[in-house]
């Protein structure tokens, strides 16, 4: 059966500032995890998925991320510039005429989750049953909540959430949950029509959990918890994190690095 959602919007522009000074040089999605940039995973996932057709958001149009793509046939991709770094429901919104009408799905490269089923697929075909927006979720532990957008939300089965709201990075006495939002979502097409409504925070950014919100006050919005090992590899020890997972999942780069860390004595 062909995926009810054949686009995806990647985010790219973000400036990488907790990576300085690698970042002067290289931008923050082609930073690596072992030896595959962040990018790569989220690519990787969106085919998988059986979804090629791929707009990329940078700062700049000649940059190394349209370097590193420039001979992926098998990818439809296009690159959309996104002149301010004015928040992720800013970014998204630059792919509006890009995505023509559609449902489509955004995938967060710093959200790196390995596992044996793509999330994006799982998603789609949540999608596909309730025809709603749909956000990932994950439980996490109560001191990466006020780092993180965190959902109000109603159990409908076993994975499946229906969401009331959304708070980015509450206070932990403010928290409704623990379940946290994960860069993974399907959007319908009229998610567009509640970014533009939403008013810019004090940092200039529109966020796309106000614009969630909006949404959620008139018409269902779902959430999917998913499995699978999630890294956040937007800070440096995330990243470092995931590598480290990553080969050790190798069963010939694996050995190596176990026992050097074993001879650290930590």
């Amino acid at each position: 059966m062909a995926s009810s959602v054949t686009k995806a919007v990647i985010p790219a522009a973000g400036l990488g500032t907790r990576f300085l000074p690698v970042t002067r040089a290289v931008s923050k999605v082609m930073l690596p995890v072992f030896n595959i940039p962040t990018i790569e995973f989220a690519v990787t996932e969106l085919t998988k998925s059986g979804i090629n057709s791929l707009a990329i958001i940078v700062s700049d149009l000649n940059s190394d991320v349209q370097k590193y793509f420039e001979n992926a046939d098998d990818l439809n991709i296009e690159f959309i510039l996104q002149e301010k770094a004015s928040g992720l429901g800013d970014a998204i919104l630059q792919a509006e005429k890009w995505v023509n009408g559609e449902s489509f799905c955004v995938v967060l490269p710093d959200d790196v989750i390995f596992g044996e089923t793509p999330t994006i697929k799982d998603m789609v075909s949540i999608h596909s049953q309730y025809g709603s927006t749909v956000v990932a979720l994950k439980t996490v532990e109560s001191e990466r909540i006020p780092f993180l957008g965190i959902v109000d939300s109603q159990q409908i089965d076993s994975s499946i959430h229906r969401i009331n709201k959304c708070i980015e990075k509450p206070k932990l006495r403010d928290a409704p949950s623990n379940l946290a939002i994960i860069g993974r979502y399907i959007f319908t097409n009229d998610i567009f029509e509640y970014i533009k409504q939403t008013t810019e925070g004090v940092l200039g950014e529109i966020q796309i959990t106000d614009a969630i919100n909006s949404q959620a006050i008139e018409k269902s919005v779902y959430g999917y918890e998913f499995p699978g090992e999630h890294f956040d590899t937007g800070n440096p020890a995330g990243l470092l994190e995931a590598s480290i997972d990553l080969v050790v999942r190798d069963p010939e780069k694996a050995p190596g690095l176990i026992d050097f860390i074993k001879s650290l004595n930590l």
